[in-house]
């Protein structure tokens, strides 16, 4: 808006050219007006107003071109009547458009109708029609292009937030990915420091998974993980971050959740395996002080052991040791 409003007080700089006799009345009180214009531009808090209210600059300074035009006679500001054209084709709708051009067509034509048209040159007709042409072209065209260019933004918005969320996305079962996981993980750690809460995480990998690929071709696989996916997000809680990180492993976010609790969670998610399949689970309790990347160090150093010691269970991984939480029959 800066350049628009060192352009509305351009007249007043060049007072001192031609006529050489003005209205001092009618200047000051154009000055004090478009003072009042630009003041209220920059310090208006247009996000709570009405539509319409924006508009009231512009139609505002259509008088401060009137005053102008009666202060100095053939004063050569007519030009001017284009600014709050640019403003309204810029910001309004186009009835607010069209409402400001009948403005301009009364700025042009009153005069000449009061004073009467014999006082008035042919040139000034001319001029009039001209200006209120011209404004009418301008402010239709950049009110189009203008809208174009916004349609254009929006598309290209909803174009960047598919982009986005295909990038954040698991395209087979809806999830977080790994990028959102790590996205989702430091955040959480940076809620729980600020809250003082305990955040707990767990890495669940299903066990034998090659062995279900291989028997009922990736399709089955496929088809497990969703169903898998489906029945672990009806048990988890609320605040619960549920994301598949590799192909068969997956990765629970916790926050406000000790060890304790993390086991009830992960039991949860146990007893939802459709039979007859099972998983392994590591969990580690954040220690409000590692980084994520340690922190998943040790998650991921418990689902291995869960492995290697047999599978179908959950094990907690401590800063010594692991302890067991749970394991299938």
């Amino acid at each position: 808006m800066l350049p628009s409003f060192v352009a509305a007080f351009l007249p007043f700089a060049l007072l001192w050219l031609p006529p050489a006799r003005w209205h001092s009345g009618l200047v000051v009180a154009a000055g004090a007006l478009t003072l009042v214009i630009a003041a209220t531009g920059v310090r208006a808090p247009w996000e709570r107003l009405p539509g319409w209210a924006p508009c009231g600059l512009a139609f505002a300074y259509l008088v401060v071109i009137a005053l102008l035009r009666s202060a100095g006679g053939p004063s050569g500001v007519a030009p001017m009547v284009l600014l709050p054209v640019f403003w309204l084709a810029l910001s309004g709708t186009r009835r607010q458009l069209w409402c400001l051009l009948i403005g301009v067509t009364l700025v042009f034509v009153l005069p000449l109708i009061l004073v009467g048209g014999a006082n008035y040159p042919a040139s000034a007709w001319r001029a009039g029609i001209l200006f209120i042409v011209l404004s009418g072209i301008v402010g239709i065209a950049v009110q189009s292009l203008a809208a174009r260019v916004r349609v254009q933004e929006r598309a290209r918005d909803r174009l960047v937030a598919q982009l986005d969320d295909l990038a954040h996305t698991d395209v087979l079962t809806g999830l977080a990915n790994r990028r959102a996981w790590e996205v989702e993980l430091s955040r959480g750690l940076s809620r729980g420091r600020r809250a003082g809460e305990p955040v707990s995480i767990a890495l669940v990998d299903i066990d034998r998974f090659k062995a279900v690929n291989d028997a009922r071709g990736h399709p089955g696989g496929d088809s497990l993980l969703i169903d898998v996916t489906r029945r672990w997000a009806e048990v988890l809680r609320p605040d619960d971050v549920l994301a598949r990180i590799g192909g068969d492993e997956f990765a629970v976010l916790m926050p406000a959740c000790s060890q304790a609790d993390a086991a009830e969670v992960i039991g949860r998610l146990r007893s939802r395996m459709p039979g007859p399949y099972s998983c392994s689970v590591g969990v580690a309790t954040w220690d409000r002080a590692e980084l994520p990347d340690r922190l998943m160090v040790r998650a991921d150093d418990a689902l291995y052991d869960a492995k290697r010691l047999g599978q179908q269970r959950a094990l907690v991984a401590s800063q010594a040791d692991r302890n067991e939480i749970g394991r299938d029959p």
